[in-house]
């Protein structure tokens, strides 16, 4: 059976939307107090990890203000790493980037990951950025041990400009020769690619694989009444893999999700595999959140802890 770290890693993304600050206080449980929808974050992520044991998980939106992005991230690392038998040793870190003006930027990535998969142990001292000089942000690079992944956090409003920094950090990540996905906020619908740049990624060999969520974006409007309104119309969360990896299989990590007066995102989750053998995975082809192309499959076995 294939095992898990080794064989084949669960990866998470999640634009938070900046709800990361925590303050200390030694009179509550693990020491920090926070508002309700930083609570609401946590919650989620320690639900994630119980339910699916995702080894490694990148953070978006994640602010900096007076050391908070460090702080923050490691104090999820201690949240996570305290959850079931064996437990974990999770691992926080946080990648900070600078605007054009030179200050430092309120779209910045953390990331955790599981330090006892022989897949990720090390990984946060081979994390490195692609960023190149016309792109609005960069592009986190993390090599484990059996895929490079790319977290992406694209420029939103001109898609033109979404899709280009998709593209070229596709192709930078190729440059690796190894199997790789990348992960993230791609501000340009799934449904909605360009043709002529969807087959230039098809070309160099990528594909968009569904992330099984229901729509996240609010597209505004007036609806029959003249009464403005907003609808919940596309899917910008998502992965493209190239054709190293064996298998790409995406879960919801939190069905039907619609907690959107806390964070307008919600949570993506895929199974990465260097083989083709079936994996120890439940993937719940029947759920009705499990939109958007989804398609059918077996269902899988539970992962051990």
């Amino acid at each position: 059976m294939p095992t898990r770290g080794v064989d084949f890693l669960t990866v998470g993304f999640w634009n938070i939307e900046k709800k990361n600050q925590v303050r200390p206080n030694d009179n509550v449980p693990y020491r920090y107090e926070m508002s309700t929808s930083v609570e609401f974050v946590v919650q989620t992520l320690v639900h994630w990890y119980q339910t699916h044991h995702v080894d490694l998980i990148v953070l978006a939106e994640v602010t900096d203000s007076r050391g908070m992005g460090n702080t923050f991230v490691n104090y999820l690392a201690t949240r996570l790493s305290s959850i079931g038998f064996p437990k974990p040793a999770f691992r926080g870190d946080f990648r900070w980037s600078p605007t054009r003006a030179g200050t430092k930027s309120v779209c910045n990535f953390g990331f955790l990951w599981n330090e006892r998969l022989p897949a990720l142990q090390g990984l946060g001292g081979r994390v490195d950025w692609y960023w190149e000089p016309d792109h609005v942000r960069p592009t986190l690079i993390l090599p484990t041990g059996i895929a490079t992944i790319g977290a992406i956090h694209a420029k939103a409003v001109i898609r033109e400009q979404a899709m280009k920094e998709i593209y070229e950090a596709a192709l930078h990540i190729d440059q690796s020769n190894r199997p790789a996905l990348l992960i993230g906020d791609m501000n340009v619908p799934f449904d909605s690619v360009p043709w002529d740049t969807k087959l230039y990624m098809q070309q160099a060999g990528w594909g968009q694989v569904p992330p099984r969520v229901a729509p996240t974006h609010v597209t505004r409007g007036f609806d029959e009444f003249g009464n403005f309104e907003g609808q919940r119309q596309a899917v910008l969360d998502y992965a493209w893999r190239n054709g190293g990896l064996a298998q790409c299989i995406a879960e919801n990590p939190h069905p039907g999700y619609n907690l959107w007066e806390y964070i307008d995102h919600a949570p993506i989750m895929y199974h990465l595999a260097s083989t083709a053998e079936e994996l120890p995975i439940i993937v719940d082809v029947a759920s009705p959140s499990a939109s958007l192309s989804a398609g059918q499959g077996p269902r899988r076995a539970p992962v051990p802890a």
